[in-house]
């Protein structure tokens, strides 16, 4: 009786997946419809298609023109983007299963389910990622933050995968704490899909892996690179160079934005020199707590990677608004320690209070700032106000997380 009472409960939460998600995806189709086209998704779907119903390249002439009419209504301008595909094959390989779906409106609403729903597990997994069990009535809000707040919203509407390999770095990560090395090396593969976020991240994390003699993860990484290189070009030969020349093209017409630059609109002279004494000093930092957290515990560990991650956008790098997702991570790790430090059970707690100001402040700011678009630079404040807080609050923390005995920890809540 039990065991047919489990399966007719299986069945039901089967059904009700199934009818949650078509719902969704339901509406998110009528989104698309209402919306005008975009970028992000457009272009390497219509190149895969293209390259599915033709087999013309999905960086060749043919392909380029097909978005160009479907995003311009006509050929691109001298001065307009040109829309070349700036994703390496392995990469555009993701996108092959949408390109199966004809409906321009349909397989980019499906996109942004699946994209709806690796943003909610990213805010499950860091929880895991920072061994924080907030309240019940916390948890819901934390799982659906990467979902609604700026950093997150924006690059859903605009079609962007960023999500998707924000997500990939933190399955790695959590791989890596539960000696599933492959698995590990398998999505940081996914995850250097984000060089300008996650590139000098895996300096530390490189290091992190030799000290440690993790040598399963870089097999891990190299036998699925080697195996999407192989598959890249048995299906297009060369597709090298043409993913080098849609690069070029896509950075010169990409909105991005730098510290340095905003420190130089500040002032070009003294704002200039001190933006690159704000980015000597943190690398320096970064290196000093690299080295000290080689020999180190997890909790180490986790706190190094919300303050590396944290720092990037003020290392001078130019970065996108899809790229900023990946702050999450260090917000989860702030928070994780801020419930650690100051929460009761079952209650929201200082943590829970932050992270509702980081969600309106950020919605506060893009509004006054009238920051509404994906497809433009973010403005000064979005840029520099989340990863200063971040960085502050890290390091403002980091004497009780990291000095303090454990079991003094355990006594002093």
């Amino acid at each position: 009786m039990s065991r047919s009472l489990n399966i007719i409960l299986l069945i039901l939460a089967l059904l009700v997946a199934a009818g949650l998600l078509g719902g969704l995806v339901w509406a998110n189709t009528r989104y698309v419809r209402t919306r005008p086209v975009e970028k992000d998704f457009l272009v390497p779907w219509l190149g895969a298609r293209t390259f599915l119903q033709y087999g013309d390249s999905p960086y060749s002439g043919p392909a380029t023109q097909r978005a160009q009419v479907v995003y311009y209504g006509r050929l691109a301008g001298v001065h307009e983007d040109p829309l070349r595909l700036w994703l390496p094959m392995p990469f555009e390989l993701f996108y092959f299963p949408f390109a199966l779906v004809p409906d321009y409106a349909l397989a980019r609403a499906i996109w942004m389910t699946c994209l709806e729903i690796a943003l909610v597990a990213l805010g499950f997994l860091s929880l895991r990622l920072t061994d924080w069990k907030p309240a019940r009535t916390l948890l819901p809000f934390i799982l659906l933050f990467p979902l609604f707040w700026v950093y997150g919203a924006l690059p859903l509407v605009n079609g962007s995968g960023t999500g998707f390999l924000a997500l990939a770095l933190v399955g790695a990560l959590l791989a890596l704490h539960d000696q599933k090395d492959e698995l590990a090396g398998a999505l940081l593969l996914l995850a250097a899909g984000a060089p300008r976020i996650v590139g000098i991240f895996l300096f530390f994390l490189i290091w992190w892996l030799i000290y440690h003699r993790r040598w399963r993860v870089f097999w891990g990484f190299l036998m699925s690179l080697a195996l999407l290189l192989a598959l890249s070009f048995l299906l297009l030969p060369n597709w090298f160079l043409p993913f080098l020349s849609g690069v070029a093209s896509h950075a010169s017409f990409v909105r991005s934005l730098s510290s340095l630059e905003i420190f130089a609109s500040w002032s070009p002279v003294v704002g200039l020199r001190l933006g690159w004494v704000l980015i000597v000093g943190l690398l320096l930092a970064l290196f000093i707590e690299w080295g000290g957290t080689l020999r180190k515990g997890y909790r180490h560990f986790a706190w190094t990677i919300g303050l590396s991650l944290a720092v990037i956008p003020l290392l001078g790098i130019p970065l996108a608004t899809q790229d900023f997702v990946f702050l999450f991570i260090p917000v989860a790790v702030l928070l994780g320690i801020m419930a650690e430090r100051w929460s009761r059970p079952r209650r929201w707690g200082v943590a829970g209070i932050t992270l509702l100001i980081i969600l309106a402040g950020s919605w506060l700011l893009a509004i006054e700032m009238r920051a509404v678009s994906a497809y433009e630079a973010l403005p000064d404040s979005l840029f520099l106000v989340l990863p200063v807080m971040l960085t502050i609050g890290l390091y403002w923390m980091r004497w009780w997380y990291l000095s303090l005995p454990h079991t003094e920890l355990e006594t002093s809540q």
